[in-house]
């Protein structure tokens, strides 16, 4: 039996945060989707056809070079969408989009979202300004990569990924959060071990022991961010 997307919607607060008019629109057009860890949502250059809003799941965005040379340029949970620049006029995604943590996400036509959005101007505005908060934290990332310690950027990462998640263990390898932070496996082996005091990392599971005390080893990218993630919070209830 196919689940219904009709009671899951107020899990986003980027589609809680819309009129109750231009939601109801939307709703009946939503589509919920199981998506499992390292499942692909969008490849780099591929046109994107749909646009997702995560319930409980995390998406990294990934750029990359060349096979082996990739890292982060963002991070989206349920205060967010996949997919956002398609209303500044993106017909392809500029990076992979990969499942970090299975769960739960709502999948809507593009061309619906586009449609919708010229009817309704504040539809419109709230997911142009997540988009340009989503690029913002790009260009954090960018520099976060080019200045920062392999310690402090993982200890930021897993911040980030925590903020988004509800569990209180994080199932990710080290081989991923290499690739997520273009660097070597041995490379983030070494910051965790530099990390023990406030993490537990064992077998692709690690558990935050000491939230404060990381945010302490953490660079000031993870407080940047946040804050521009809060300043885009939208309300609990709407109109």
């Amino acid at each position: 039996m196919r689940e219904s997307s009709e009671n899951r919607w107020q899990e986003n607060r980027l589609l809680a945060s819309l009129p109750e008019r231009d939601r109801s629109r939307l709703i009946p057009q939503l589509e919920i989707l199981t998506l499992f860890a390292k499942e692909t949502v969008y490849e780099s250059a591929e046109e994107m056809h749909y646009v997702y809003f995560p319930l409980d799941c995390i998406v990294v965005l990934i750029s990359s070079v060349e096979a082996k040379a990739t890292v982060e340029v963002g991070l989206i949970g349920n205060e967010g969408m996949v997919g956002a620049p398609i209303l500044m006029g993106a017909k392809h995604s500029t990076s992979q989009a990969l499942i970090l943590a299975e769960g739960k996400a709502l999948r809507l036509p593009a061309a619906v979202l586009k449609k919708e959005a010229k009817r309704s101007s504040r539809m419109r505005e709230l997911i142009l300004t997540y988009a340009n908060a989503l690029s913002a934290q790009s260009a954090q990332l960018a520099a976060c990569h080019r200045y920062h310690t392999p310690q402090a950027r993982l200890a930021r990462l897993l911040l980030m990924i925590d903020d988004r998640t509800e569990t209180t263990e994080l199932r990710i390898t080290q081989e991923l959060l290499a690739r997520l932070l273009g660097t070597r496996r041995a490379t983030v082996t070494e910051a965790a071990n530099q990390l023990q005091e406030v993490i537990q990392s064992v077998r692709g599971r690690i558990r935050i022991l000491d939230r404060q005390g990381l945010e302490a080893k953490a660079c000031s990218c993870y407080a940047i961010i946040a804050a521009q993630q809060d300043e885009i919070k939208p309300p609990s209830a709407t109109y």
